[in-house]
């Protein structure tokens, strides 16, 4: 199984609320569990880097300059953000 969904439940569309792969659970716990252990280290001395090398891992991927690429918590948080920083006029039509 790939997922930890129940699987006495068939879900059509697990999407939406944050099913992931259990490899990348996986991954996240133990990144959950570096960042408990010493959250300074963490935060303040390598995050940056982390997010800086999960960019250029993700800007090869996609065909992408990494300073082209941000993160976002989710799919709504970045439209809205995409959108805010549109200049609409009156009639525009999206």
């Amino acid at each position: 199984m790939d997922f930890l969904l129940d699987p006495e439940v068939a879900y059509l569309n697990h999407g939406s609320y944050g099913a992931c792969p259990v490899p990348v659970f996986e991954r996240y716990q133990a990144l959950q569990r570096e960042l408990e252990r010493n959250p300074t280290a963490f935060l303040a001395r390598e995050f940056d880097e982390r997010m800086a090398e999960a960019r250029g891992a993700l800007a090869a991927f996609v065909g992408a300059r990494a300073d082209d690429l941000v993160f976002v918590p989710n799919a709504t948080a970045g439209l809205n953000a995409v959108i805010r920083s549109l200049r609409l006029e009156s009639g525009d039509v999206m």
